[in-house]
């Protein structure tokens, strides 16, 4: 029972801070400049286009919100181990400019005064799941839903990562990592981003793990909706990938930001690994 508490504490914890966020992030007291379009049976903004979407605008949105879903490294290359799992809740956060008619046009609100983002920046609560399938190679599934908060689309993914380098004398680790993720229950549009990234790190005091890297990825949006006839949109995004992780015991605490492709992702995590 001792053990299930130890585990169920960090989690529910994490869940509060996750919901809590994210429902303060989704009304907005400062009446941007644009008018919202209105779907009063709504809970939460949804993903919806509408009629005056452009070609121009979906591009932009499938560039931008591909970049934002792209699926982070957020932990040090250092391998699990066989066997070994973790499991964590993340919240990630991605500036956007909700006035702009990418994001203005693609969305739909519960009135006329409720706004994407009061902050400026969305924030995406998640849970993701690791294992290692060998001593050198992990591999993890993500999923995260606005269900609970009234919306109904999500995403889900998956990454594999090898690390080429593991020196558990001396700390240093280095590992490539591919990953896929793609919408979930979004009704216009189709919306994938697939990447790749390389990691390197090492470890300090004996809990810590700085890491820093490089990513790619391509971005595909397809639009699957009668209100609209837009052509499909590919994109690519680079960016550069600094963070720290900290394991102590069965704990794992990380914190991540990704610079670049127009972009400022913050990222945070607290799980358990075994």
């Amino acid at each position: 029972m001792k053990h299930l508490l130890k585990i169920a504490l960090p989690v529910l914890f994490l869940t509060g801070i996750a919901t809590t966020t994210y429902a303060q992030h989704t009304h907005d007291g400062e009446h941007p400049n644009v008018t919202l379009h209105v779907n009063p049976s709504l809970g939460q903004c949804d993903f919806d286009l509408a009629p005056n979407l452009t070609q121009g605008e979906w591009a932009r949105l499938v560039r931008e919100a591909g970049n934002i879903i792209y699926l982070d490294p957020l932990a040090a290359p250092t391998p699990l181990g066989k066997g070994n799992w973790q499991l964590q809740l993340e919240q990630t956060s991605a500036a956007v400019d909700q006035e702009s008619g990418a994001w203005n046009n693609s969305f739909y609100h519960p009135d006329s005064t409720h706004y994407l983002t009061e902050s400026g920046r969305i924030v995406i609560p998640a849970l993701r799941f690791r294992m290692g399938i060998t001593n050198n190679w992990d591999a993890g599934i993500y999923y995260t839903s606005a269900k609970p908060f009234g919306a109904n689309y999500g995403f889900v993914g998956i990454d594999s990562r090898y690390a080429f380098l593991n020196d558990t004398l001396k700390g240093w680790s280095g590992a490539v990592r591919g990953s896929f993720v793609t919408d979930a229950n979004i009704r216009d549009f189709n919306l994938f981003s697939t990447g790749v990234d390389v990691l390197a790190g090492k470890k300090l005091f004996r809990y810590f793990t700085p890491y820093a890297g490089a990513a790619v990825n391509w971005n595909h949006g397809a639009e699957k909706t009668g209100d609209v006839a837009l052509t499909n949109e590919n994109s690519f995004g680079f960016r550069g990938i600094a963070g720290v992780d900290v394991r102590w015991k069965f704990v794992s605490v990380g914190y991540e930001m990704q610079f670049g492709d127009g972009r400022a992702n913050r990222a945070f995590k607290l799980g358990v690994s075994f």
